[in-house]
């Protein structure tokens, strides 16, 4: 038996044992309340219960409208831990889109807040499917009334395994199964990466359970007992306050955090506790992270990653913080062990030298025998540190979320009172950068940029609303083509005046 077989039987195994013998004391932190071990593995136990019980075969998948909140854990823990397959579905997505999921998905049942059980949710149960409902303000799982499983057509079977929506790296979003392989994968870029992890303090944890570093951080507090203090979303203030009440001495952030941090009026000797932070999930510049250094005394190991790598390829260590120090700025660190890189020709495919910027290609064995073709420009030093230098397929990262501009444009084309539409990004002080469009309405029609954002939720995710939208009666054009400098210089004209 292969060692990482080995290791990916042993964590799935420590996630059944979750559920039958949790781990004594409190063990989840959420709004200063704190759930114990065993009243969030018998949460979880029920949720298996009722889908037993309800007739839902044990190879069919579960959807799960996923938050940041103590019943999606123990759901997760004892949809995991039984054995049975999720596939998350983000409450980002308009009420009618998340339906369509549940139905394109072919979900044997759905498990919610109820406050995300709309009617158009609901509806989907009257094709059999079951729905399991949790309290907002508690953690008890419960039928939703109506529930019968006798699905027509045929169900989604999946060997056990968590399916996440990607961020967009190797094109338009979709959603990655994660085997057992490289779930237990977590173990090793989120626990021994990080020392004083390992049972020494809360973690802190801000990271959507919708996301790769979300779902590999949480299932690895189950299967290692790691009592952690669950933030439904990042705030300054209670996040640091969570930090310094903990004295969580590792901390990890994404860029929108760190830019939050700088531009917050903090007390003195905020975020004294933390030594170490770790950081990833979009562009930052050099220079914010040395200020983020300098003004909370704290090494930043940044990182690089993506669902399809089944988290975490490259990043920076304590280990070379202290060897390299801000020598390489810009970079995301070197790739880790079980990983491999190489820079191709976008055009031909061929390997490119040391220090050529090109396509990014990465080998994750328990992802997939093949090389995974990204869509990241990067380039490799002659010291094997990782550089990611943007996009190929000109997406917006906004705060970790890639938008793709064709996507949202086409979304806005579906308006009955829009000819034509471009979408492009602006700079933005937290998230990096933000989708913004330029639309092109129909003669003797009116509609305003509000009315098509608010159109705009209907067909894509909220991430990808663009913020911002400028109607015109006709779009610059060079011929038939959108000007799309001209449309740069008129937008930046306009915010200038």
């Amino acid at each position: 038996m292969s060692g990482d077989h080995a290791d990916a039987i042993e964590f799935m195994d420590r996630l059944k044992s979750f559920l039958t013998s949790p781990p004594s004391g409190n063990f989840i932190e959420f709004e200063r309340h704190w759930w114990t071990g065993a009243e969030i593995a018998e949460a979880g136990r029920q949720v298996d219960q009722l889908l037993r019980e309800a007739g839902v075969p044990d190879d069919l998948a579960i959807g799960v409208l996923v938050r940041n909140r103590v019943g999606h854990a123990a759901a997760l823990f004892g949809l995991v831990g039984s054995s049975r397959s999720v596939v998350s579905i983000s409450t980002m997505l308009s009420e009618t889109m998340i339906a369509d999921d549940v139905r394109n998905l072919r979900l044997g049942a759905i498990v919610a807040e109820e406050q995300d059980w709309t009617d158009a949710l609901r509806e989907t149960l009257r094709d059999g499917r079951v729905g399991i409902s949790f309290p907002t303000a508690g953690i008890k799982p419960s039928l939703v009334p109506g529930s019968e499983f006798r699905l027509a057509e045929p169900a989604r079977t999946d060997r056990q395994s968590v399916a996440v929506l990607t961020s967009g790296t190797t094109g338009a979003p979709k959603r990655i199964e994660l085997h057992a392989g490289a779930l237990s994968r977590g173990r090793e870029i989120v626990v021994r990466p990080c020392p004083a992890t390992a049972g020494h303090q809360i973690e802190v944890h801000i990271h959507h359970f919708s996301s790769i570093g979300g779902i590999l951080q949480l299932l690895c507090y189950g299967a290692d007992r790691f009592p952690f203090c669950l933030l439904e979303k990042f705030e300054v203030a209670e996040w640091v306050d969570a930090v310094d009440r903990h004295q969580a001495k590792v901390i990890s952030a994404g860029p929108p955090v760190i830019r939050s941090l700088l531009a917050a009026d903090l007390p003195p000797g905020a975020l004294k506790s933390a030594e170490v932070l770790h950081a990833g999930g979009g562009a930052i510049e050099p220079e914010e992270l040395e200020e983020c250094e300098r003004k909370f005394n704290v090494l930043v190991c940044w990182a690089f990653g993506a669902t399809e790598f089944a988290g975490t390829l490259a990043c920076w260590t304590r280990v070379l913080k202290t060897q390299f120090g801000n020598s390489k700025p810009g970079s995301c660190g070197r790739v880790l062990p079980d990983c491999d890189v190489r820079i191709t020709d976008p055009d031909t495919g061929d390997l490119l030298p040391v220090g050529t910027e090109g396509r990014l290609e990465a080998l994750v064995p328990v992802m997939s025998a093949e090389w995974i073709r990204t869509n990241d420009r990067a380039r490799l030093d002659e010291d094997g540190f990782l550089f990611i230098l943007g996009r190929m397929d000109g997406a917006i990262n906004r705060g970790g979320f890639k938008v793709l501009p064709n996507v949202v444009a086409a979304a806005l084309r579906r308006h009955p009172a829009v000819v034509d539409a471009v979408v492009f990004a602006l700079p933005d002080p937290r998230l990096g950068e933000v989708p913004v469009a330029a639309v092109e309405v129909k003669p003797g029609t009116s509609v305003t940029g509000e009315e098509l954002r608010t159109f705009c939720r209907q067909h894509v995710a909220v991430t990808s609303v663009p913020a911002e939208i400028r109607v015109y009666s006709r779009l610059p054009r060079q011929t038939l083509k959108v000007d799309m400098p001209q449309v740069r210089k008129d937008w930046a004209e306009n915010r200038a005046g």
